[in-house]
């Protein structure tokens, strides 16, 4: 490749997909396209999951299929957000008070420690549907026990008292004792516990974890 100033060059004005910039790769001149460049700063800033199939019972407290994201290296930061959205149709069966766990650990199961109970009002026998949308946010981060997570849960729900709750739109919040956020290969996510005799399905799920450094 020949030397030439930037200022001589001229100026791309329709970048497309396939066109082509030149990197310096630990001494190695390589390419990447305008895609790729897309979607590692997508990923970088950003991890998402979901479900691609429905999941049934919840009886007892269950991983809910979709809502992990894998936590990256080093790149948790005070501020750092999770999201989770997933809507619940329920039999008649089950009157419980539904528990939602925020789940930070290695194994990416129920195994993991809760970072934040978030327990909703009671349920009632009858047949309903809704949607839970939980947040979460890093105050801190950090080894021993540096790391704080606030949480909140939402739940919007057809019936007005009945059903998913004997509350309207019941908000629910959660703050972490201190704990290390530096532990390898890490993953947040939720479990869900319907209580007894519930038989709950969970069709779609929808999870992301941004704001990383």
């Amino acid at each position: 490749m020949v030397d030439t100033k930037l200022s001589a060059l001229p100026q791309l004005t329709a970048p497309t997909d396939a066109d082509e910039l030149y990197v310096n790769d630990g001494g190695t001149s390589k390419r990447l396209t305008f895609n790729d460049l897309v979607l590692y700063i997508e990923q970088r800033g950003r991890q998402n999951n979901a479900s691609v199939a429905a999941q049934a019972g919840f009886a007892a407290d269950t991983y809910l299929t979709g809502s992990s994201c894998a936590v990256p290296a080093g790149r948790l930061q005070a501020k750092t957000m999770y999201r989770c959205v997933f809507n619940v149709v329920k039999t008649a069966a089950g009157v419980a008070t539904p528990i939602i766990n925020l789940r930070f650990g290695a194994a990416g199961s129920t195994a993991d420690a809760s970072r934040g109970t978030l327990t909703f009002s009671a349920q009632t026998a009858v047949v309903d549907e809704g949607t839970f949308e939980v947040r979460a946010t890093f105050r801190t981060v950090g080894a021993a026990t540096a790391a704080v997570l606030q949480s909140l849960a939402e739940l919007e729900h057809r019936l007005s008292a009945t059903g998913l709750s004997v509350g309207v739109s019941p908000p629910v919040i959660a703050t972490s004792a201190g704990f290390d956020s530096t532990v390898a290969a890490a993953i947040v996510g939720l479990s869900v516990n319907g209580g007894t005799s519930a038989a709950w399905t969970v069709s779609l799920v929808q999870a992301e974890l941004f704001n990383l450094a």
